[in-house]
């Protein structure tokens, strides 16, 4: 078998491991031990019928791509539509030309608020939208950083189409230049498909917590084995109190949607969902095989691999409770 080394000898200058090369190996890369028999079954079932929400609706869109991404966690009176990730973004505050890796699952949203936060894209809205929902709305993006590079994951294919209809819309009307962005299948038990110590800035969102505690260890030190010195990792967390049974209650529910009023229209399918969904997660992580974890513990985690922790942002409310942590790599000039 070829050496880890041989295989990132094959990356480009933005650190990017070829397709080619990457699909051949990287079961022989895995980051965790093999998955019981039953974990892997059950994981199975509930990655699938979570992407059920993703699937087309009469009128050609899928519930969770009405909703749009994290207004489940961010909805009105509390952060509002911009949340702690793009707060830590900013306080990164990446160069002209940062390589910018986004490692989580998504239907386009996440390039396009990471993109405005570090500055890739500058938003042209009005006042009166600035701060919601519809300013994530390509026409008023301008682009002013034509030197960074995006490298985006996803592994659903249902997922994947979608990112690259969204890259392809960005691509058309000049608002990405050609090579900006990679666009991979990536499953993060495995090694990421990108050279040690090649990214500036590196999001990892909403994905860790459903790994087991044995498992969540080297995932996230091998996110961070990608990470330059001086470079930054976002990584967003349940916090471990919150038990997903909760979210099938109907005090729950109710709360929910007063707080989140972009759900209403689809109400009549979500709900029934969501009992679906916070009963799995719970016997998911009743049995072991997920784990919510606080960021702090995370942090401790990714000790091995010089991350210093810089700062903890906190859940904005109970009803989904979201921690982001950002860590620095110990090397390289602070900023």
């Amino acid at each position: 078998m070829v050496s880890w080394q041989q295989v990132e000898s094959h990356s480009d200058s933005n650190g990017y491991i070829p397709e080619a090369v990457y699909s051949g190996v990287s079961e022989a890369y895995p980051v965790c031990s093999p998955q019981k028999a039953e974990a892997a079954r059950m994981e199975n079932e509930a990655w699938d019928g979570y992407l059920s929400a993703m699937r087309r609706r009469k009128n050609g869109r899928g519930m969770y791509e009405e909703m749009f991404r994290y207004e489940w966690y961010e909805g009105r009176r509390r952060l509002g539509f911009w949340g702690s990730i793009e707060e830590g973004i900013r306080h990164v505050a990446p160069g002209d030309a940062p390589r910018i890796a986004i490692l989580s699952a998504g239907s386009g949203r996440d390039i396009l608020k990471v993109g405005l936060a570090a500055g890739v894209w500058e938003s042209t809205a009005p006042t009166r939208i600035r701060g919601t929902w519809r300013e994530i709305n390509p026409k008023w993006f301008r682009l002013v950083k034509p030197e960074a590079r995006f490298f985006v994951t996803e592994y659903s294919f249902e997922n994947f189409g979608r990112l690259e209809k969204t890259i392809g819309h960005l691509l058309e009307g000049g608002l990405l230049k050609p090579g900006m962005v990679s666009l991979r299948r990536w499953s993060f038990r495995q090694r990421v498909p990108l050279a040690t110590e090649s990214q500036d800035l590196v999001v990892f969102s909403l994905t860790g917590n459903y790994a087991s505690e044995s498992e969540q260890p080297g995932i996230l030190n091998e996110i961070a084995r990608c990470v330059k010195p001086g470079g930054h990792l976002l990584a967003s967390t349940m916090r471990a109190d919150f038990d997903f049974l909760r979210a099938t209650s109907w005090s729950y529910r109710v709360r929910f949607f007063l707080r989140t009023p972009l759900g209403w229209p689809v109400c009549l399918e979500f709900i029934p969902w969501q009992v679906w969904w916070g009963t799995t997660c719970h016997r998911m992580t009743e049995k072991g095989y997920w784990k919510n974890e606080d960021a702090r513990i995370w942090a401790r985690y990714m000790k091995p691999s010089m991350m210093e922790p810089v700062a903890i942002f906190p859940a904005p409310c109970d009803l989904v409770p979201v921690e982001v942590l950002l860590v620095r790599k110990a090397g390289g000039a602070k900023g």
